[in-house]
């Protein structure tokens, strides 16, 4: 995880972010805050993904109070974007995730302690394919019906930021399938069907080609984040729910032209003949936030390939 902190500045009251998770989304937010900062500062700490043990937290406790200590009018952002779960997780893998996830919730009380409620605020990253899997233009009142573990378990952990108000405001952010690039971060279909057009090897689909689904760049995500980490609006509402989507249906069949016609190859394809993981999967344009603008496929879909393509001539591995 990720400890990110900063003074005054002439534009922004002192602040403290504790990032958990620092894969594609959330590695996306900590550059996005911290490119609206200049002068962060950025540590690393140890965070075991199964046990959050005794030292780690103990760690990351004693380092968060100093700032607050030093800083007594900070604000302070909790972002999780954390959990190895997929589609495909049973439901151990889940409550190994939820048990996780209270650990966190645990820890962050303690330190949120010190905190004025009014400067206290909990992000957390959920999964809209998961709570709304196989259902199709969903709109604002659209009403989550999880089909498998993975949708449940991400449903619970909303309950528990739902319920704990000690956390300050809360966000909890649904992201629809994401895509993107970052180094060691887990690949979607997007980025694993560049990688092959790349290399010029076989692509599994894991679905059908007429599967819709919407599909929402991961820097998009990082800058929402960003800007609700620095928004000091007073908590009116003290929780908010956003569903974070392009409402652009996109088939499988589409993803695969844009991507062969940006990397002029053809893909060379390998079809699940019994797809597990084939629902359509679409929202409204009403059901996304005001203030979010979503990148158009084709244009992420150029960004994710050159941000690869710099890897590769780099000397990492696709």
């Amino acid at each position: 995880m990720i400890l990110i902190d900063w003074d005054r500045t002439a534009r922004l009251a002192p602040g403290i972010v504790l990032v958990f998770g620092t894969g594609l989304i959330g590695g996306a937010a900590v550059r996005a805050i911290v490119s609206r900062i200049g002068t962060a500062r950025k540590r690393h700490f140890e965070w075991n993904w199964a046990e959050l043990a005794a030292p780690e937290a103990t760690a990351l406790e004693a380092a968060t109070e100093e700032l607050l200590t030093a800083r007594p009018d900070a604000r302070l952002t909790v972002i999780w974007a954390a959990g190895r779960s997929g589609f495909g997780s049973d439901d151990p893998a889940m409550e190994l995730e939820l048990r996780a996830f209270r650990r966190v919730l645990a820890t962050v009380r303690r330190i949120a302690a010190a905190v004025p409620e009014e400067r206290r605020a909990f992000i957390h990253v959920s999964s809209a394919g998961g709570l709304f899997e196989g259902q199709t233009a969903c709109g604002p009142l659209a009403v989550p019906s999880p089909l498998r573990p993975y949708g449940t378990g991400k449903l619970a952990q909303e309950d528990l930021v739902l319920e704990d108000a000690g956390l300050g405001r809360r966000h909890i952010l649904r992201p629809s399938s994401v895509y993107g690039y970052a180094p060691g971060a887990r690949r979607g279909l997007i980025a694993a069907l560049i990688a092959a057009a790349v290399r010029g090897r076989p692509a599994t689909i894991m679905g059908s080609l007429t599967t819709q689904r919407d599909y929402v760049y991961a820097i998009d995500i990082g800058r929402f984040i960003a800007a609700r980490t620095f928004d000091e609006t007073p908590p009116g509402a003290a929780t908010e729910i956003a569903l974070l989507a392009s409402a652009r249906p996109t088939s499988i069949f589409e993803v695969i032209q844009l991507i062969e016609a940006h990397q002029d190859a053809r893909l060379l394809l390998r079809i699940d003949p019994r797809p597990e993981n084939a629902r359509d999967n679409t929202f409204l344009p009403n059901s996304l936030p005001s203030d979010f603008t979503p990148t158009r496929l084709s244009e992420g879909i150029a960004l994710t390939a050159a941000a690869m393509t710099h890897d590769r001539f780099m000397g990492a591995m696709l």
